[in-house]
């Protein structure tokens, strides 16, 4: 029914985009050629292509719970991180991916969205600019596609997972798609700053191939002013039709785009 999907990035809620693909995947014969994610959203593709998806949920949800805080003060002044996020996300990849990681290298084409800062700005301000810009969009702005990011000169590159030699490279890759200073370290890829793929886009259609088809984006958020459902064409009468359903409290939902 959909030869692309988009997976949207949002941490944790994007677990309900494993429930939605148990649920309906075989019913509707959703066998994807390209998908497209962003930092979350891209780990959970990758966790349904291997068949690893349900168990990521009882993996998580173990390591979650033996968790105790989300800032750990008293590291401020020790070698262990203040924010536990990267190592549980770090040693969840390796966990989950080692054994099964050939798998993904031969299921659908897996392209992964990564941000860049502008070249005109210093690292750092670049970088602190770049949290700014995301939580802005995440609680303020909350555009679909927002263009503050793009204005100030920060754009997406996209990777495809299938050109990773092995799972370590995978891991890198998904990393640098969710890196958020400070919560994470700073990382590079291939040479070049990274920065967490929602802040441009936090749903990366950018990663999909234009031209007709059928494409399913999986949002995980609702969006002011847009209705549980509606549909949106874009270009010409070949160009794609954008048909959204935003995620509800009790009932998770999707965004479709339908290319004409």
């Amino acid at each position: 029914m959909f030869d692309q999907v988009v997976f949207a990035g949002g941490g944790g809620r994007c677990t309900w985009q494993i429930g939605f693909w148990e649920t309906v995947a075989e019913k509707i014969q959703l066998r994807p050629r390209v998908v497209s994610g962003v930092s979350a959203g891209a780990l959970i593709a990758g966790l349904i292509m291997i068949g690893k998806a349900p168990a990521a949920v009882d993996y998580f949800a173990s390591v979650f719970k033996a968790n105790q805080r989300n800032i750990y003060w008293r590291n401020l002044f020790r070698k262990e991180p203040v924010f536990p996020h990267y190592d549980i996300y770090r040693n969840g990849i390796r966990a989950l991916f080692s054994e099964r990681f050939p798998r993904l290298r031969s299921a659908a084409e897996l392209r992964v969205a990564i941000s860049r800062p502008p070249s005109w700005l210093p690292v750092s301000l670049s970088l602190a600019m770049g949290g700014a810009i995301y939580y802005s969009n995440k609680y303020l702005l909350h555009g679909l596609h927002p263009s503050a990011a793009r204005r100030l000169g920060y754009h997406q590159d996209f990777y495809r997972v299938q050109d990773c030699a092995d799972v370590a490279d995978f891991e890198h890759l998904i990393l640098s798609s969710s890196c958020t200073p400070p919560f994470t370290p700073r990382l590079r890829f291939h040479g070049l700053e990274a920065l967490d793929g929602g802040v441009v886009d936090n749903v990366p259609v950018g990663g999909i191939d234009p031209g007709k088809g059928r494409v399913l984006i999986l949002l995980t958020r609702r969006y002011p002013g847009c209705p549980d459902w509606f549909i949106e064409r874009r270009g010409s009468n070949s160009g794609p039709i954008y048909s959204h359903r935003s995620l509800r409290r009790s009932v998770f939902g999707t965004l479709q785009i339908r290319r004409g």
